[in-house]
């Protein structure tokens, strides 16, 4: 916990991301939009994502004299799968109260803390600032309507909406996998019905949503688990922030946006936060897609120039984030459906994105055959430049596990996704991606023992859809015009004047004034 910067005045915030990629992404685009308003930062990553991201900053010369990276341990050991086992790992956290109360403390000596802005999972960095009496704001990193549903667990059991039912005495496994969070078919007639309800009674929800829709890590059979017991930890201190914000904008979430006065009294949407402001030579303020230097994985960057040698809206990009698996089962399906579409497509495939590989040699001769039988209209990458590929105009649509940097960035981009999640709050964004905004399409599984699989045959139908001509399919010609007509709004939002741009004023000016009126911080 080593701190190096001598003592400056004005303006300071701690940023402190839930240690994910997913996460630490949203924050330090934030950073960089409030180093432009005249901050200073301190950026709190776990040890080992700092390690990792200092890493990938130092490859790329990657510079932020304003930001500086500081590191807090965890407390786990070095062998511990932390996100691969999320349930105990967020457990872990709620335990760091200590290492944060000596974090603030050591900075506190060498001048005010403005405010601390943590991740709404972050609980144990919201109690040790408040009690040095600096202001907190709570950063929902999901998208408006996950963090709305995550605040209105009660609601949900009140209505008797949930828990779902049990499973029967005969299923070996419930229907939620306890350590991924992923959602199998359901277990009975009655689950099944369950998920099918309406759910009416969520502030600012489209009519089109069902308990099935909901993040998954909701969608327990158990009122005393985890994330049950969690929710109502760390609910009632959202309430406590002194404000909220949220990477999104008015024009794409405003229903729930303007639902949220029991969450919080100060709610600020200052996305998409990719988009940044920028004054050219000429003096003309545009708007720009900036990338915020935070990925932890090593990009390949060849895949633009592979890019480069594509026709116009002619490659499909897919990725599936830093954290979701597949079975082989699903990974030959996504195979076999992407070659029998016929489209070229850039596919990105983490070494751990498989999840129960264990030298399955069959797999990698079909594998590797299927490699062969489409290089000449595809490439398969470790990791990309998310919003460089996005933006690239060979890209026609992308193929997303619906995780909301990747969603927000596809919006930006103005590119249509076809939606395939996996866990948490996911589910939620692909039904508002399909169903709600109507900038994209999802797909339907079929039951497989106790697993929900893709199969190749809708892989390939949903690829060519989406996929289609202009003209030759009118539900595909509305969903690329909703894109790019989000994609303006998005850009509006951001620019001078817009609703984005004005609420980052209005924020920046809420906790100056509440860091004014804090008691002194020199605990």
């Amino acid at each position: 916990m080593k701190i190096e910067r001598e003592e400056v005045d004005g303006l300071h915030a701690v940023i402190v991301p839930l240690a994910a990629q997913g996460h630490i992404t949203p924050c330090l685009q934030l950073a960089k939009k409030l180093v432009a308003h005249g901050f200073r930062i301190t950026f709190v990553n776990t040890v080992q994502n700092h390690e990792r991201l200092m890493r990938a900053r130092s490859k790329n010369s990657e510079v932020d004299n304003d930001i500086e990276f500081v590191s807090i341990s965890d407390g786990l050991p070095d062998d511990h799968p932390r996100l691969r086992d999320v349930t105990a790992f967020c457990g872990a956290l709620l335990e760091m109260g200590p290492m944060f109360d000596e974090l603030f403390r050591n900075l506190l000596q060498k001048g005010p803390i403005t405010c601390v802005i943590r991740d709404m999972r972050f609980s144990a960095a919201h109690d040790a600032a408040k009690k040095l009496g600096i202001p907190v704001v709570g950063f929902v990193t999901p998208s408006a309507i996950a963090g709305q549903c995550f605040f209105h667990l009660l609601t949900f059991v009140s209505a008797g909406l949930l828990p779902l039912p049990p499973p029967p005495a005969h299923a070996s496994t419930p229907s939620l996998d306890p350590v991924n969070l992923s959602l199998g078919p359901p277990r009975s007639d009655e689950e099944a019905a369950a998920r099918r309800a309406p759910l009416t009674c969520l502030p600012g929800g489209s009519p089109t949503m069902k308990v099935g829709d909901l993040p998954t890590n909701m969608l327990s059979h158990d009122l005393d688990s985890f994330w049950y017991r969690l929710y109502q930890i760390q609910n009632p201190l959202l309430t406590d922030c002194d404000c909220l914000i949220y990477n999104t904008f008015h024009a794409l979430e405003s229903d729930v946006l303007d639902s949220m006065s029991d969450m919080n009294s100060n709610i600020f949407a200052l996305g998409p936060l990719i988009l940044k402001l920028t004054t050219a030579l000429d003096g003309v303020e545009e708007v720009a897609i900036a990338g915020a230097g935070s990925a932890l994985l090593d990009e390949d960057h060849l895949c633009l120039s592979w890019l480069d040698a594509q026709s116009p809206n002619s490659v499909l990009y897919v990725s599936f984030g830093s954290i979701a698996t597949m079975s082989v089962e699903q990974m030959q399906e996504f195979a076999c459906g992407l070659e029998m579409s016929g489209h070229a497509f850039i596919w990105v495939v983490r070494s751990d994105l498989i999840e129960d590989m264990c030298e399955n040699k069959e797999f990698e001769r079909i594998f590797s055959e299927f490699v062969v039988r489409t290089k000449d209209r595809a490439l398969l990458v470790p990791w990309a430049p998310q919003t460089a590929v996005l933006s690239h105009p060979s890209v026609a649509a992308f193929l997303t596990h619906c995780g909301w940097n990747s969603i927000i960035e596809s919006v930006a981009s103005g590119v249509p996704m076809l939606g395939w999640p996996r866990f948490a709050d996911q589910s939620t964004n692909c039904h508002y991606v399909a169903h709600v905004w109507n900038i994209g399409l999802d797909f339907l599984s079929e039951v497989r023992g106790e697993s929900a699989v893709v199969t190749k045959e809708e892989v390939a139908l949903k690829v060519r859809q989406i996929m289609a001509p202009d003209g030759t399919d009118t539900k595909v010609d509305n969903i690329r015009s909703n894109s790019r007509n989000f994609q303006m709004e998005a850009r509006k939002a951001v620019a001078k004047g817009g609703s984005s741009q004005t609420a980052l004023t209005e924020f920046v000016e809420l906790v100056q004034k509440k860091a004014k009126q804090s008691p002194l911080q020199d605990s």
